[in-house]
């Protein structure tokens, strides 16, 4: 049977890469964004629409199975929550961010602090999701670039993150091993890094 897919955010990168290997699967997907109708995908619903506004959140996410929201905002990720019970949608996975533990280990951890200017993310889509019922899960990504790589580890809550770099391609891969089952991160806050770049000072693209 097939899923609903409802991805949040889809003009970013990573649905640059996701989307069309969901299309290859048994997926029906709808794709929201402030200029929704302008993606270049064909055989997909698309919704232009403000994640700002309930409404037109609820209106993308009636009948969805799986939600994929590509940005970490506090403020809405509250409205989708919101809208996701309305709807009656228990599903999530949220792109966020390394950090908001303190869980970055050193050399990384201060060449991180000076680029980003801190210690540790606040104010983030995790702090409303780890209160919610909802069947979450919140990748804490490290620095992202593109490669054909699609390896990654999946590091749990309350372990250092000590990886510094990761592929757009392992996370998209990561996404999909939870939306074909093959991975089952519920209620789950995941820091994902590429194996072999573990304690290192920075990413090698830096």
């Amino acid at each position: 049977m097939s899923k609903n897919v409802l991805i949040i955010g889809a003009g970013g990168q990573i649905p640059k890469i996701l989307i069309p290997r969901l299309q290859k699967m048994d997926v029906n997907l709808t794709l929201f964004g402030r200029n929704g109708q302008n993606l270049p995908y064909k055989n997909v619903k698309k919704i232009t629409g403000d994640a700002k506004k309930i409404a037109d959140l609820m209106q993308a996410m009636q009948g969805q199975d799986f939600v994929y929201m590509n940005f970490d905002n506090k403020e809405i990720t509250n409205v989708v929550i919101k809208a996701m019970y309305k709807c009656q949608v228990k599903r999530i996975i949220q792109a966020g961010v390394l950090g908001v533990y303190g869980e970055i280990s050193e050399p990384f951890a201060t060449w991180n602090e000076r680029m980003l200017g801190w210690k540790k993310a606040t104010n983030r889509g995790i702090e409303i999701l780890e209160k919610s019922d909802l069947d979450y899960t919140y990748m804490r990504l490290t620095w992202l670039y593109n490669a054909k790589n699609t390896a990654y580890v999946a590091s749990p809550k309350g372990e250092m993150c000590t990886g510094v770099q990761i592929t757009r391609q392992a996370v998209a891969q990561f996404v999909i091993d939870n939306l074909s089952g093959k991975r089952n991160d519920i209620k789950a806050s995941i820091s994902l890094w590429e194996p072999g770049s573990e304690n290192k000072p920075k990413p090698d693209f830096y």
